[in-house]
């Protein structure tokens, strides 16, 4: 069952967190009320460039195609930040510039050293909690990009896995991604 998203809670985390000197190359996000750094390398940022390009091909250049931006989800304390997320056509802003989790059509996490443990469970978990419709999570070191889709009472219901060098179709929204240059770690 979904819960309620503490926004006000997280919005003192994050103020608490923009006043330490993270460094530059650095994600920091909140999961499961635990404050997560981790850093940003250039295997990373190429995928989400090209996963990034491949949704724009597709829905257009003033698409909402988030990257590193907050998006609170429910639970205790989950301010993430994804690495690539597709918010719906027409979806607005609320008072403070952010998005709705309802809002958001898809996301892809491209797992680092350090994210492994929270993209592959508890964003997975998460994700399909809310009801996003479509998950994928890119793996540099296995070469793997995992598609969850359909999430049916707080589970994703399909799963696909493609290897790196591959075309694939995503279920929802209905994009072709090309991986054929996707870098490995």
């Amino acid at each position: 069952m979904t819960t309620a998203v503490d926004s006000a809670a997280l919005d003192e985390m994050f103020a608490a967190i923009e006043r330490m000197n993270v460094p530059a190359d650095y994600r920091v996000e909140i999961v499961e009320g635990e404050i997560v750094m981790n850093p940003q390398r250039k295997v990373h940022s190429v995928i989400i460039r090209k996963l990034t390009q491949s949704l724009e091909d597709a829905f257009g250049r003033d698409a909402t195609i988030l990257w590193d931006v907050r998006i609170d989800f429910p639970g205790v304390l989950n301010g993430y930040v994804p690495d690539v997320a597709y918010i719906a056509e027409g979806a607005e802003e609320d008072e403070h510039g952010n998005h709705d989790y309802r809002d958001v059509q898809l996301i892809a996490e491209v797992v680092s050293r350090g994210s492994r443990r929270d993209d592959y469970d508890a964003k997975l978990k998460v994700y399909a909690e809310a009801g996003v419709p479509t998950y994928v999570i890119a793996d540099p070191k296995t070469g793997l990009v995992h598609v969850f889709h359909a999430p049916r009472d707080g589970v994703y219901t399909d799963e696909s896995t493609y290897t790196f060098g591959t075309k694939f179709t995503l279920p929802f929204p209905d994009v072709t991604i090309d991986t054929a240059k996707w870098p490995r770690d």
